[in-house]
């Protein structure tokens, strides 16, 4: 029996459109480490074929503001030429909340996010530079500005160097 499972396992891992899962963090994030506030930025993905449905996971804390904001969601991407590894990817969902002593009243926030770039992938790795708008509707522009101003890595358009390993 286990001979039969590890004969499944195996063919299956070889086929080339086999799922795989992806867990990255943005290299980007550790500017933020001298511009005044604190931002980790992390990633986990399953990919099949030419869908990659990701659940980012963003934390960033002011230094000298009393305001940390965290962010999650469900992003969705799309690659058009699969194995050129462009991609095109829209926010299903976004959800950030603030805390501390100046964050805004409303606590919660619902926004967008639209991102485009490239999947490098080896065995084993990835490494993915993207370029992303955030709020890319408008709806939470007030806050967003907020935002920018105690965390200075908030920006409308953001650059970001993902790295993570791929697990066929």
């Amino acid at each position: 029996m286990r001979q039969l499972f590890l004969s499944i396992v195996i063919i299956l891992s070889s086929l080339p459109l086999f799922p795989s899962w992806q867990v990255g963090t943005d290299l980007m994030c550790f500017d933020s480490l001298f511009m005044g506030a604190a931002r980790f930025d992390a990633e986990v993905s399953y990919r099949w074929d030419s869908i990659r449905v990701s659940l980012p996971l963003r934390i960033s804390c002011s230094y000298s503001y009393e305001m940390n904001f965290a962010e999650t969601g469900l992003l969705v991407s799309v690659y058009p030429f699969p194995e050129k590894g462009f991609f095109i990817a829209a926010s299903m969902a976004r959800l950030g909340i603030f805390w501390g002593l100046e964050a805004p009243r409303e606590k919660l926030m619902f926004f967008s996010e639209l991102a485009t770039g490239w999947t490098f992938s080896f065995p084993w790795f990835f490494i993915e530079p993207r370029v992303t708008v955030l709020d890319a509707f408008s709806s939470e522009e007030g806050r967003i500005a907020e935002l920018e101003k105690a965390i200075p890595q908030y920006s409308k358009i953001r650059i970001s160097l993902l790295v993570g390993v791929e697990i066929p």
